[in-house]
C-alpha cells in the first residue's frame, strides 16, 4: 500500500470501505430478500390454516350427525355446531379463493397453478347445488390430497407425486360433474333470397 500510511491505517481503510460498501449495497438487498421470504412464509401459513380448517370442519360435519330421539336442547346445540362448521368451511374456501394468487408466489411452477385450481374447485364445490354428503365427500378427498402435496413431508416425494396425480384426477372429475350440459345445436332454417 502507500508507504506514508501506517500498518494499522490500511486495515482501518479497508474496514471502512467494506462497511460503506456493505451498508450501501448489500444490506438493502438482504432486507428486500428478508421481506420477500417473510411474505412467502406468511402466505404459506394462511394457506395451511385454511386448508386445515376445511379438512377438520368437513370431517366434523361428516362424523357428527344429529341422532333421532335426542332432547331438544342437544338437538339445538348440535344444530348450532353444524352451522358453525358450515360457516368455517365457507370462510376458509372463500379466503382461499380470494387469495389464490398467493400460490404463484409461494409455490412455483405447475404446483402453484394446481394450488390455484384447488382453491377454485373447493369453492365451487362448496357453493354448488350438490347434496351436502357429495360436497363433503369431494372436499374431503381433494383437501386430503392437497394437504399431502403441499404440506406433506419433503422426504416422501413418491407420496407427494401420487397426491399430485390423484388431486388432478379428482378435480377433473369434479369439474366435469359440475358442468352444465352443453345444449344441442339445431340447424338453422334455410333463408331464401
Amino acid at each position: 500500500m502507500l508507504e506514508w500510511i501506517p500498518a494499522w491505517g490500511s486495515a482501518a481503510l479497508i474496514s471502512m470501505a467494506t462497511t460503506i460498501f456493505t451498508g450501501r449495497y448489500i444490506s438493502p438487498l438482504l432486507e428486500v430478500r428478508n421481506r420477500r421470504y417473510q411474505t412467502k412464509m406468511q402466505a404459506q401459513e394462511k394457506i395451511t390454516t385454511n386448508a386445515l380448517a376445511i379438512l377438520t370442519a368437513v370431517i366434523k360435519l361428516r362424523e357428527v350427525q344429529i341422532p333421532d330421539g335426542v332432547t331438544d336442547t342437544l338437538r339445538a346445540a348440535l344444530t348450532e355446531e353444524r352451522i358453525r362448521w358450515h360457516r368455517q368451511v365457507d370462510e376458509a374456501t372463500q379466503h382461499l379463493t380470494d387469495h389464490a394468487q398467493e400460490f404463484v408466489f409461494t409455490f412455483r411452477g405447475s404446483a402453484g397453478v394446481l394450488g390455484m385450481r384447488y382453491c377454485g374447485t373447493a369453492r365451487m364445490v362448496w357453493i354448488s347445488d350438490r347434496t351436502e354428503e357429495t360436497k363433503l365427500r369431494h372436499l374431503l378427498e381433494i383437501t386430503e390430497h392437497f394437504h399431502t402435496l403441499f404440506f406433506g413431508s419433503r422426504w416422501h416425494p413418491r407420496s407427494r407425486l401420487r397426491a399430485m396425480g390423484e388431486l388432478q384426477r379428482l378435480m377433473t372429475v369434479i369439474e366435469e360433474e359440475g358442468r352444465p350440459p352443453v345444449p344441442q345445436s339445431r340447424t338453422a332454417p334455410a333463408v331464401e333470397v
